[in-house]
């Protein structure tokens, strides 16, 4: 049977998506219900089609949606919690532990110079040349948020950062945070500051922050975890300058405005589908000691692949050898890539971020970066 185009599968996702949250706000469980399960079936669709990280990433949002759908009806004030008598009160809140510094530098991330030199400026140089900002009386401090599509490379700035200036890394997703119990989400956010606290120099990075912080008035536990959340950012910002906090998502939309203004998450850093360039040193760093034929051509594979993140690039790298590797395994022999191995995989695997969804970051960076030069031409 013919596999559905990703693209319509990712259309259709979005509308799912779409008619459960607005069920689930009108009350309507028994729609909302239906909805998020046919969206979870439309993602494990889209993760049969992918490969590598993007699978599981895809794989793993469909898991989340069957849990939703799971506790849609459920009252987290009115749910007890089991626990053993022998353990203790706080057992249940999230423990946090840093990996080591990255080994991955800004040399590793494919383009994005104004991206690198803006978080250079913001988050690198303050704490390496802490006196030359205070002779310039230069601001620094607060958050950074990083957005854009999908696999464009936000959890690998965040490390790079991290490796410039030997921090202690604290890597995690806002679902890892939020938990259905009253109070717990709370707990979860106070436990990692204290964490990330106790060392000399540290990184919070915090995944899927639309997760963590949307926009309030809806739900009054998301209310009282933005909260919690903003009181320790404005904590913390006067204690501590070698903890840095950084954010990343692909719904910068959702975000509560009160996170995004002066001393929080003001610095709002946008990542974009790779250039052309960036998409070269992606396909060559993918392709490094892989026998090609002397005709390979990578740049017409840079021209076939405009639209493409980094994610997809590596999944059409890694499916493209799949052929070779089975014909060398099959003759015993070098079987060495062709272009013609990109152009079969290419057919069958369009870009993962539709236009519409490029049209919307498009749109959102111009209003929050764009907003200041208008006002000037005003």
């Amino acid at each position: 049977m013919k596999e559905t185009n990703i693209t319509v599968l990712s259309e259709t996702f979005d509308l799912y998506m779409r008619k459960a949250k607005e069920a689930k706000e009108k009350g309507n469980l028994v729609l909302a219900r239906k909805n998020f399960l046919l969206a979870s079936e439309t993602m494990m669709q889209m993760a049969k089609q992918s490969q590598g990280k993007l699978k599981e990433a895809r794989m793993e949002r469909a898991r989340r949606l069957i849990n939703v759908t799971e506790n849609l009806d459920k009252k987290p004030e009115r749910i007890e919690k089991k626990q053993d008598n022998n353990s203790d009160e706080d057992d249940d809140v999230k423990k946090w532990q840093a990996a080591e510094i990255p080994n991955i530098t800004f040399a590793d991330v494919a383009g994005l110079e104004d991206v690198k030199k803006a978080i250079t400026i913001r988050m690198i140089n303050p704490v390496k040349y802490p006196d030359k900002y205070k002779m310039y009386a230069k601001k620094s401090g607060g958050g950074v948020l990083l957005y854009g599509p999908p696999g464009t490379g936000k959890t690998m700035i965040a490390k790079a950062i991290a490796h410039e200036v030997g921090a202690k890394f604290y890597a995690v997703k806002g679902s890892d945070i939020v938990s259905k119990w009253v109070g717990e989400s709370e707990k979860n956010i106070n436990s990692l500051f204290e964490e990330a606290n106790k060392q000399d120099r540290a990184i919070i990075f915090i995944d899927e922050m639309d997760n963590l912080l949307g926009k309030r008035g809806v739900d009054t536990h998301n209310d009282k975890r933005v909260n919690e959340f903003l009181q320790q950012i404005d904590g913390f910002a006067g204690r501590n300058q070698n903890l840095l906090l950084l954010g990343a998502t692909n719904r910068p939309w959702d975000i509560d405005s009160a996170a995004t203004r002066s001393g929080r998450f003001s610095q709002k850093i946008y990542l974009p589908l790779p250039d052309a360039p960036a998409r070269k040193f992606m396909l060559e760093k993918n392709m490094k000691n892989v026998p090609v034929v002397d005709d390979f051509d990578i740049d017409r594979i840079v021209e076939q692949t405009e639209n493409y993140s980094g994610a997809d690039i590596e999944e059409l790298c890694d499916r493209a050898k799949d052929e070779p590797l089975l014909k060398a395994i099959a003759t015993d022999t070098i079987v060495k890539m062709t272009n013609e191995d990109f152009d079969n995989v290419l057919s069958i695997m369009p870009p993962s971020v539709t236009p519409k969804e490029i049209e919307l970051f498009e749109k959102y960076n111009e209003e929050v970066n764009g907003y200041i030069k208008n006002k000037k031409k005003n």
